[in-house]
């Protein structure tokens, strides 16, 4: 079986989507917290970009499952061709993003990382992994996927050196990575007391506030770089085809 896709859509519209989709979540997810007292309560869980089980988690979970898609449809492409290296590091990319559509829906990777650091905890004290837990600062999850996920992070910047024509599809796959890059640090400080600490001495705002719009401004910036990524893959198809 061979996948086969026939698209004309204008990348400017595709692009102009996979940014508004993104900003127009976080503004009604920032609309119910400032007037979480004028929306029913169950209405602003629906927008809240934070919590996993709605509106914003089924579009990022979506978004990744159609980055998934293409990088399939990119495997077909060089499996007619009998290319091993690229079908084997498209393949890795699709399975990757295809589980990243999975673990927004499951939080698979903070469920997995929080059995093991309990494992760790009862351990031997003087194991590695018992030794790492106890020293990290942050989430466990960082630990245990950071290493897998920055190795594949590096794979596809060799891929689109060595295979993106499209300036702007090399501009966009970039940025992706790089809202990615971004999005885990924000997270590694919301893992972090004192950094939140330390802004909420010189600024004086709540720390209610601070962790919310931390973790939204993550959550709205993942789904950029995931819409940056797959338009970027819909670019290098179309200049695949040609």
């Amino acid at each position: 079986m061979r996948l086969h896709l026939d698209y004309n859509i204008p990348v400017k519209n595709v692009l102009s989507l996979v940014i508004a989709i993104p900003v127009f979540l976080f503004f009604f997810d920032s609309l119910g917290y400032f007037f979480q007292y004028e929306i029913a309560k169950k209405l602003r869980v629906l927008f809240d970009i934070t919590l996993e089980a709605n509106i914003p988690t089924w579009y990022s979970s979506f978004i990744a499952l159609l980055t998934g898609f293409a990088a399939l449809l990119i495997v077909e492409h060089y499996y007619a061709g009998g290319n091993k290296f690229k079908i084997t590091s498209w393949l890795l990319i699709a399975l990757f993003f295809i589980y990243m559509s999975i673990d927004d829906t499951s939080q698979f990777h903070e469920r997995v990382a929080t059995v093991w650091a309990a494992s760790a905890n009862t351990a031997d004290k003087a194991s590695l992994s018992s030794t790492l837990v106890n020293s990290f600062e942050s989430y466990y999850w960082q630990l245990l996927f950071l290493p897998l996920f920055g190795s594949l992070g590096l794979l596809m910047l060799y891929i689109i050196k060595t295979e993106f024509n499209n300036r702007l599809a090399r501009i966009l796959f970039i940025a992706g990575l790089g809202c990615f890059v971004f999005a885990v640090i924000l997270d590694y400080i919301d893992g972090v007391d004192s950094y939140y600490e330390a802004i909420i001495a010189s600024t004086g705002v709540k720390l209610v506030f601070l962790e919310h719009f931390s973790r939204a401004v993550e959550e709205m910036t993942e789904m950029i770089g995931l819409g940056f990524i797959f338009t970027s893959m819909l670019l290098h198809i179309d200049s695949l085809k040609n």
